[in-house]
């Protein structure tokens, strides 16, 4: 009877390891938010998250160009992770922006 060379269970490199990106998955899974991502920008660290425009379900006000977010619009999250309130503080104060008004507002300050 001949033997077939299928690969045993701890030689599939897949199987079995449980994927680990970063220290701070750890963190944003502990605050609930696992979807967001760290910015260092010239006004301080920023987490940020993007909406996917299914995700968009109330309208909100952008601080950028005090214009509407209309519900189904994607947008992006913000808020500081330099905060001296920490973490929990900084995300009550976290808000709404347009994409375009996010990306463009060091520009802004000039």
């Amino acid at each position: 009877m001949a033997r077939k060379n299928k690969r045993r269970r701890d030689q599939n490199p897949k199987r079995g390891r449980k994927h680990r990106s970063s220290a701070s998955s750890g963190v944003s899974r502990a605050l609930g938010d696992t979807n967001y991502t760290h910015e260092q920008a010239f006004d301080g660290g920023w987490h940020v998250r993007h909406v996917t425009s299914w995700r968009a379900v109330k309208e909100y006000t952008c601080p950028g160009c005090l214009g509407m977010i209309p519900q189904g619009q994607p947008h992006v999250v913000a808020w500081r992770s330099d905060w001296l309130m920490g973490d929990e503080d900084a995300g009550q104060q976290r808000r709404h922006w347009h994409s375009a008004c996010w990306k463009n507002r060091q520009q802004d300050l000039r």
